[in-house]
């Protein structure tokens, strides 16, 4: 006998089947699952000094899943790392696992009140990280696109290349 019960599991079944064989074939990088509107982007980039950071090892000693990363507000310079241009960056990271993988959450605060909204996966290796814009507000209301988050050697400086999509750049 076919109950309700029976019928929702099959449904599920084909549900998952479906999502496994199409949707999830392939893998997206950030920069192509980030939705834009129009093709004028807005590029900048700034440099943070890391003046501010905290790290909490809660799990295992040394770096493990679940171990945070709290950071800012650190000042934001411009592409020379010569002048501080008034803006401030804060945010936090978990790590994902014992290579310093981290699932990175980012506020960039800019001197008219304006922010962007950043989250992403950073590499620990030290490698360049693409990291996917989120939103944001005054200018950047509205806002998606990428960063390219890329540390120096040491971690105190992080170069961020800006490709910001706002809906009135079509």
């Amino acid at each position: 006998m076919i109950t309700v019960r029976t019928r929702c599991r099959a449904g599920l079944f084909v549900g998952l089947a479906t999502l496994l064989l199409t949707g999830m074939a392939g893998a997206a990088s950030a920069q192509e699952a980030t939705p834009v509107i129009g093709d004028s982007a807005m590029s900048f980039t700034l440099v943070e000094r890391a003046n501010f950071v905290t790290i909490l090892d809660l799990g295992d000693p040394g770096t493990s899943p679940g171990d945070l990363t709290v950071w800012g507000p650190n000042p934001l310079y411009d592409e020379a790392n010569e002048t501080d241009i008034g803006a401030l960056t804060q945010g936090s990271c978990m790590a994902l696992n014992t290579e310093g993988d981290n699932l990175c959450q980012e506020t960039v605060l800019f001197a008219d009140g304006g922010t962007i909204e950043i989250q992403g996966i950073q590499r620990g290796s030290g490698e360049s990280s693409l990291t996917t814009i989120v939103g944001g507000s005054g200018m950047y209301r509205g806002a998606t696109g990428t960063v390219l988050v890329d540390p120096s050697d040491d971690f105190t400086l992080w170069t961020k290349t800006f490709e910001v999509y706002l809906p009135g750049n079509a």
